[in-house]
């Protein structure tokens, strides 16, 4: 079970800032806050973590996939492809990995 996110350069958001996942989480906000994004992160990761292709540091999927989300630049924060997206996800254990993907996603940098 996840128990923490954070996000940057992802859609909508920037920097999620810290984000505290529970066994019930809730996500409230405005149109247009980014509440689906954050899902979308989620079922990206899954499907990317199910892909039989392990050559593919993220699987952005296609019409058969859980989400669909494009190129790297469709997703990336305002469309900037020489940011970097990453992600940094908590799971009991306090065990923390960051991964990070520029350009093309062709690399994943592993937190030092």
């Amino acid at each position: 079970m996840l128990t923490g996110l954070r996000v940057r350069n992802f859609k909508s958001w920037k920097d999620s800032g810290d984000i505290r996942l529970a066994p019930i989480t809730l996500l409230f906000g405005t149109n247009s806050s980014g509440k689906t994004s954050l899902i979308q992160l989620l079922l990206l990761l899954k499907q990317t973590a199910e892909s039989s292709d392990r050559r593919r540091v993220l699987d952005l999927g296609d019409a058969n996939s859980l989400v669909e989300l494009g190129t790297f630049k469709d997703l990336i924060h305002n469309h900037q492809d020489t940011d970097t997206l990453s992600f940094e996800i908590t799971w009991p254990g306090e065990r923390t990995d960051l991964f990070e993907c520029a350009g093309d996603c062709n690399g994943v940098l592993p937190k030092e």
